[in-house]
């Protein structure tokens, strides 16, 4: 078997690991011009001829702008997908500054890539990372100072993007070398575009691996190599260690979930978990992230720090996320999310009894109330939690109407003999500070607090010895 027949089995057995994730969906192959993603190409559009990927091939090429040949590779790139039978889709780049930095380049050809998959219906993305890309990024990383995480390398597969076209990112050369992919395009008969950027020492990226890598292997020889995988496989494992028990906690402990928000339970952890609750806040970020990113290492280091900190202590992240320290542990929130409350300077919203389940606008809180001729048994008070209150309705003329609070609202708690400031009781019974403007309060028809869902139930409101009707209210959230 030559090196192209292997290579084709190391690609098709790759992609056969996530075929059962894009669900026979467009494969996209990301493709420069280059060796390495014009060989690809080649991989790809041979197991397209067999019937050996997930689902159709497409080529995607992403123009720069930067370069003045960059248009001459563009159309190579259709030119090679034409004579091999694929659609082809190119999209050009356009910045503000002249010559960006790489992270621009980066995120940029990486939000078109998307773009494209989102187009085409891809549910894969296939791009040309070998093993020396993967050498060349831990040593990189090594230099700036990175964690476990950072040293572990390239993965071979991640997630972009969210909602509902997610793109499944997969490199599938990471275990192939640079001076294979050069043999194969010869074989091949093939020619294939330089990028000229990729000589620019202007570039971090580009020096590390024009000069120090070539200069560190005169003098280590293959020791560079295997020095550097070695610790890559370690911090791979580590990472790995890790994620599994961050993974563990975020799926155990998380409680009120919703598409843009989620609170981690932090009470009663073992010794030494703090990295594995890292771990889970950063899981927890990438869940609610609206693009998928992992929160930078320096906000993740000062979120975390807020566990030691008094609840309502606050702190933001990208793209408008937000945690706060509450009393049982952290809450993540996206407030640019969140739905709003209804209005509520007209009295509140009408609050049926026996009418099902009612959104109280468009927040995360649903409600529901059910008549008793007398106070159900099941499920206990305890069972029931907070959430979930026993009301007799003597003492609170209808309607019944579902409101925020307002400045100066007053509020009578169980076994109280006085009203108090709802704002003082809020923050005294640690309620979130995100949560205190967007709580649903029932009222009566004299707007008097009934009920503050999963809080308190109000005294005049008090099931009594001589009570023989019932409303029973139920809240949830989610």
């Amino acid at each position: 078997m030559d090196s192209f027949a292997r290579l084709q089995d190391a690609c098709a057995r790759c992609l056969c690991r996530y075929e059962n994730l894009v669900a026979e969906r467009t494969v996209l192959a990301a493709v420069s011009g280059g060796i390495d993603s014009t060989v690809l190409l080649l991989a790809l559009a041979e197991l397209h001829r067999n019937g050996r990927l997930p689902g159709p091939l497409h080529v995607a090429h992403v123009d720069h702008g930067t370069r003045p040949d960059s248009r001459a590779t563009a159309e190579h790139v259709i030119t090679l997908a034409e004579r091999l039978g694929l659609p082809a889709t190119v999209r050009r780049l356009q910045f503000a500054r002249a010559r960006p930095s790489e992270d621009d380049l980066r995120q940029a050809r990486y939000a078109a890539l998307q773009q494209i998959g989102v187009d085409t219906a891809a549910g894969m993305l296939v791009t040309a990372h070998h093993a020396d890309d993967n050498l060349e990024t831990v040593l990189f990383r090594l230099l700036r100072g990175t964690g476990p995480r950072g040293l572990a390398g390239i993965p071979e597969s991640r997630w972009l993007g969210r909602g509902q076209h997610p793109l499944l990112l997969v490199r599938p050369l990471l275990r192939t070398r640079r001076s294979t992919l050069e043999g194969i395009l010869r074989q091949q008969g093939l020619e294939a575009h330089a990028d000229g950027t990729n000589l620019d020492t202007r570039y971090a990226r580009n020096r590390l691996r024009l000069e120090t890598i070539p200069s560190l292997r005169q003098q280590l020889g293959i020791g560079l190599d295997v020095a550097l995988m070695t610790v890559a496989s370690t911090a791979r494992a580590a990472t790995e260690i890790v994620e599994a028990h961050g993974l563990r906690i975020l799926s155990q402990r998380a409680r009120h979930k919703t598409p843009w928000r989620l609170e981690l339970d932090l009470r009663q952890l073992e010794a030494g978990s703090e990295p594995f609750v890292a771990e889970a806040l950063r899981q927890a970020y990438i869940g609610l992230d609206l693009h998928g990113e992992a929160p930078l290492g320096s906000w993740l280091e000062r979120a975390t720090a807020l566990l030691d900190k008094p609840d309502g202590k606050r702190l933001a992240g990208r793209n408008g996320l937000l945690v706060e320290r509450t009393r049982d542990g952290l809450l993540l929130v996206d407030p640019t999310r969140a739905g709003a409350p209804p209005r509520t300077h007209d009295g509140g919203q009408l609050f049926r009894c026996d009418a099902g389940r009612q959104r109280f606008g468009a927040t995360e809180w649903w409600l529901e109330a059910h008549e008793h001729p007398l106070p159900p048994l099941s499920p206990s008070p305890q069972e029931a939690g907070r959430r979930r209150a026993l009301l007799d309705p003597r003492l609170a003329p209808p309607p019944w109407r579902l409101r925020t609070r307002r400045p100066g609202d007053r509020f009578h708690p169980l076994g109280h003999g006085v009203h108090v400031d709802l704002r003082r009781f809020l923050q005294g019974r640690h309620v979130p500070r995100f949560d205190r403007d967007r709580l649903p309060l029932v009222v009566d028809r004299e707007d008097r607090i009934l009920w503050i869902p999963g809080v308190e139930v109000a005294e005049p409101v008090r099931l009594q010895l001589n009570t023989r009707r019932t409303i029973e209210l139920v809240a949830g959230c989610g």
